[in-house]
Formats: structure tokens, sequence, C-alpha cells
């Protein structure tokens, strides 16, 4: 498969209004079931352990501490040139850095200081140091884990009870999420992990691994997503 065709999805998305983590399980029900009725169907019947699967997803959310403005906006077409440019080392992730003593990472750039230093990796004198590999695999849901504190119910659940679970699902299983391969920690695809926990904590989901941390993963692709001219989500 086709980056092109597991990133259809990304960038920067509308904020909801019931963050996952401060709407308790009661207020997500009553919530929900009136989506599904709206699309004639029953939540229950559709997701037989919801509540059970939202307190887990609730939990999980928990892990994540970055702020939704502070999260990379990086759409389909962005995704798949950020992945080769960290196949082929063009972006100055280790050290030796070419630019010595400044941020390698910086925030805000543009014009030709953006330009430039999305190749900054293969000037600066190491060659391959740079070079990241990536790698597409699968994961069950509950085995993610979310870096963004801000996850809207209201939008995975809208989008479950227009489609039903069993498309949700095979929706779910064809359009990857970007994590760090190092500790499963997901820089791009919260809403989608939010889907399947809410309807199969236990579903396998396609995932691109990129080798690094999230420590080094979440400032460079902020650093890329500002130097490809993305704005911040508010």
């Amino acid at each position: 498969m086709r980056f092109k065709e597991l990133f259809n999805e990304g960038g920067g998305s509308d904020a909801g209004k019931l963050e996952l983590l401060s709407t308790d399980v009661k207020k997500a029900r009553a919530y929900g079931e009136k989506e599904f009725k709206k699309n004639g169907k029953e939540l229950d019947k559709e997701i037989p352990d919801f509540d059970k699967n939202y307190i887990i997803a609730q939990q999980k959310a928990g892990i994540g501490k970055t702020k939704r403005k502070d999260m990379p906006v990086i759409a389909s077409d962005d995704v798949k040139a950020l992945l080769s440019k960290l196949k082929n080392g063009r972006i100055d992730i280790h050290a030796p850095f070419y630019k010595k003593g400044d941020d390698p990472f910086p925030e805000g750039l543009s014009g030709k200081e953006a330009k430039d230093w999305v190749s900054h990796g293969i000037k600066d004198g190491v060659k391959e140091d740079d070079i990241i590999k990536v790698k597409l695999g699968k994961e069950s849901a509950k085995n993610l884990k979310p870096i963004q504190q801000q996850i809207y119910f209201d939008n995975s659940i809208g989008k479950i009870a227009a489609d039903g679970s069993k498309s949700s699902k095979a929706f779910l299983t064809k359009k990857s999420i970007l994590v760090a391969s190092t500790d499963n920690y997901i820089i791009d695809g919260h809403h989608r992990f939010l889907s399947a926990m809410l309807v199969d904590p236990d579903l396998q989901l396609p995932i691109v691994k990129i080798d690094l941390p999230i420590s080094k993963l979440l400032p460079m692709a902020l650093a890329y997503g500002d130097a490809i001219g993305n704005k911040r989500n508010k």
C-alpha cells in the first residue's frame, strides 16, 4: 500500500466540544446515544462494551501532556515528503549539527531559512548519520500511547455513529497512524486512535514507525510543520 493511501486524513482538524479527559462516561454515553439515534442506530448494538472501552480510552488519554496548539500540523502529502526526507537523511537529526550551537529543531522558520533547514542533514559533514528508518507495521489500539492532551470524543463518536461500527473498523484498519518506533507514542492520528479504542481496543491498526524516540520526533515534526508553512491549531 502506498503512503498516499495510508495518509489521506493528515493535517489539522477542528476542535471538538467534548474533551475525552474531562467528559465522564455518563455524559459521553448520553451524547453517543443521541448521535446513534440520529443515524437510525443503537449505541449498545454497535458498541456493546462502550462504557468499558470509554473508560480505558480515558485512562490512556491521561498519558498525553502536549496541548493541541503545540502539536505538529502535517497534511497527507506533507507526511509523505517528511518520510522521504527522513529516509534520505536530509533533516539534521543527530550531532554533529550543520549549525553548531543552535537549536537543531527551530520553530517558526520561514522563507530561505525554512527551505535550507530541511536539507541541513546532508550539509553537516557526516554522511548517512541522519538517515532514519521508517517501517510499516501493525499494533493494537490499546498498545499505542497518545501524546496530545486534548482529544475530542464528539469528533470520533460522530463518525462512528454515521458509518456504523463495522464500517468504522474497516476504515481504521486501512489508514495508518504515525508513531515513534522506540516507545509507540502517537505523533499523528489521535482521533483515529480514539475511534479504535471505542469500537475495539484490540483492533489491529496499521502504523508507520519512525525510528526515533518521541523526545526527538515531536520537536522535529513541529519544526518541519512550521518550515513548510502549515499553521498551528488554535
